[in-house]
């Protein structure tokens, strides 16, 4: 128990009052050293004087003193109206407990009288002498520190000490890790701890003969400067890569820096402020790995220590910084090509950028090879944003190849371009083979027959074979008018042949076509063949 503690635990024994001067809280002998008397007052003003009578534990109030103190100074406030009065160390004739009576004076002459306000301990005393802890300023390389120290009995009348030997001394370091010594035959302990944290150490006895405590110790362990050193500092990787930052943490010993091993780590975002460090802890060559996946265009992240474990032999404010540039991919997640009976084209797609928050404009390129491996040429650059689903429409095309998207990329902002899958459209050709309107010229009233053979030459084959039993439009266009007017449809024969007669009305053009085919053939048409009525 410090010295405090007993101040502020002590109760005054109840005695008798008179008058309205100072309060007389309690008296006791002193821990430090036990022929002194503490007096704890209350007042206001100013306090002119304490005495202290002293008569043996278990006598009358009115028996005679054994000694009369008047030597007391103020110890110390409590507070700005309560304080501890201490007096010197009182010579006795004989060993013992004594009761305290106590008078108390302020400076307007009010007395207050206590009788047993406490008891003065006139024993031998055991004291802590000597109390050492060496070094106080432990260091990494250092730690271990030891506590000596001697215990004795103090005689209080002639203030002379003898060792105690075999006295068990309990001693703190770092503030909360116990150790137990035991005296030799001429009192001396010692005890060795290698230091955590550091603090407060301090010895404590709290035996038979009573309580003592030594002065308290400051230890301070003397924290190293650290430094990283990084393998690489700078990186510059593809989005969706991860990046492994490596190094070594040292310390300064004198002029030498060493490897620091065991030391907890972490890397987050530098000036982050919703932190998700990664961690890593040094091995036995001080070495340390993170990990990251980084994201945007440019990415600073900060080597450094967490805020716990605590770790006092160490500076704890070094830092290193890793700047991480990403070049940002991209893909197509929409692609469809739809080619109509004219060979023209629907395109519909999207493009996606990997790496970076970013709507930005750009430009997609639609293009065309007629084998799907080389001779790829843009044939429409559309303007769309990263994640906007575009369409173009009525794209004039081919009847066979290959289709694709593709974006080039930006360099200035570090955006590696890409290119869709490739898309083949084609369908079955067809034509109107020996188209023709007769006779020619014809007298009006007389028949035209108009007659042809339908056929079809299928997606990759080189032959023209007959499509029956499709429909066939017959057109005319009158001289002199731009305009085609539908005569009449006819479904051709199995080998495919058609034929249809008209009367004849008037000069014009005649023309067979194949316009409304399925969805695996193209639009085919045979020859225009003009005709003379007369």
């Amino acid at each position: 128990m410090t010295a405090a503690a007993v101040l502020f635990s002590t109760l005054a024994i109840p005695g008798t009052a008179h008058a309205a001067g100072p309060t007389v809280k309690s008296a006791y002998s002193d821990q430090a050293d036990w022929s002194v008397i503490d007096v704890r007052l209350n007042y206001s003003g100013e306090i002119a004087k304490v005495t202290a009578a002293l008569r043996p534990v278990g006598s009358g109030e009115s028996e005679t003193p054994v000694a009369t103190v008047t030597d007391f100074t103020q110890k110390y406030w409590v507070s700005s109206w309560e304080g501890i009065w201490a007096s010197q160390p009182v010579h006795l004739d004989s060993l013992g407990d004594y009761t305290i009576d106590i008078e108390a004076t302020n400076t307007a002459g009010e007395t207050t009288v206590q009788k047993n306000a406490g008891t003065l301990r006139y024993q031998k005393q055991p004291v802590i002498s000597g109390f050492a802890v060496t070094p106080t300023e432990p260091d990494i390389e250092h730690r271990m520190v030891t506590a000596t120290g001697d215990m004795v009995l103090r005689d209080p009348s002639t203030r002379e000490t003898v060792p105690l030997p075999g006295a068990t001394v309990d001693l703190t370091f770092d503030q909360n890790e116990d150790r137990t010594a035991v005296t030799d035959d001429a009192g001396h302990f010692s005890a060795a701890h290698e230091v955590v944290e550091g603090g407060w150490t301090f010895a404590q006895y709290n035996g038979d003969l009573g309580f003592a405590t030594s002065p308290w110790i400051d230890v301070r362990p003397k924290a190293a400067p650290t430094r990283f050193v990084l393998d690489k500092s700078s990186f510059h990787v593809t989005a969706g890569d991860k990046v492994n930052v490596t190094g070594t943490l040292q310390y300064q010993s004198g002029t030498e820096w060493k490897p620091l091993s065991g030391i907890p780590l972490e890397m987050d975002y530098k000036d982050c402020t919703t932190c998700n460090p990664v961690e890593s802890t040094t091995d036995a060559s001080g070495r340390f790995s993170f990990v990251r996946s980084p994201y945007g265009s440019k990415s600073v992240y900060e080597v450094g220590f967490p805020p716990y474990p605590y770790n006092a032999f160490i500076q704890r404010t070094a830092t290193a910084d890793v700047t991480v540039a990403v070049t940002a991919t991209t893909r197509f997640t929409e692609f469809t090509a739809r080619q109509d009976k004219y060979a023209r084209l629907e395109i519909t797609g999207s493009l996606d950028v990997i790496g970076r928050d970013t709507s930005d404009q750009i430009s997609v390129d639609i293009q065309y090879s007629a084998n799907g491996t080389s001779g790829w040429a843009t044939k429409k650059t559309v303007r769309t944003s990263f994640g906007s689903q575009f369409i173009v429409e009525r794209l004039p095309g081919y009847t066979d190849g290959y289709w694709r998207l593709r974006y080039a990329g930006s360099t200035t902002k570090d955006i590696k371009g890409t290119v869709s899958k490739s898309l083949r459209k084609t369908r079955a050709l067809t034509r109107i083979k020996d188209a023709n309107a007769s006779p020619e010229p014809v007298y009006k009233g007389r028949t035209i027959t108009v007659k042809g053979v339908l056929q079809e030459r299928a997606v990759g084959s080189s032959t023209w074979k007959a499509y029956g039993g499709r429909k066939v439009q017959l057109l005319f266009r009158p001289k002199g008018k731009s305009t085609w007017y539908l005569m009449a449809t006819v479904t051709t024969k199995t080998n495919g042949s058609f034929s249809k007669g008209f009367t004849a009305k008037e000069d014009g053009t005649w023309v067979p076509v194949h316009l409304y085919p399925d969805g695996k053939h193209f639009v085919g048409d045979g020859r225009e063949d003009y005709v003379d009525v007369r």
